[in-house]
């Protein structure tokens, strides 16, 4: 699903993931749209709490399959900013996990 080859985008220093990562996907300001987005958010605390590798894969593919399932159903379109973004993301929390 997530495309891997964008180069061309800047990416965000390690320590501001967390907000890029939580505003990747812009969900409808209706009552659906804003229950995808509480439950993106849960997804996103997910990630950054993971405390381990195997935490973060795991968050990561409850990542992918939450967007891309909202895809699949029409919520969202298809977006490789987005994706790419998300993938950043997660990129720069495996690499402050590894830090540590």
């Amino acid at each position: 699903m997530f495309n891997r080859g964008a180069p061309y985008l800047s990416n965000p220093p390690v320590s501001g993931y967390y907000e890029t990562l939580l505003k990747a996907p812009v969900f409808s300001a209706d009552p659906i749209g804003r229950r995808q987005s509480q439950r993106w958010q849960l997804i996103v605390d997910d990630i950054h709490h993971s405390a381990s590798v195997d935490d973060l894969l795991e968050a990561r593919g409850k990542a992918e399959g939450y967007i891309r399932g909202l895809v699949d159903a029409g919520h969202l379109s298809h977006d490789r900013i987005r994706d790419y973004k998300i993938l950043s993301s997660i990129h720069r929390r495996r690499t402050l996990l590894s830090d540590t």
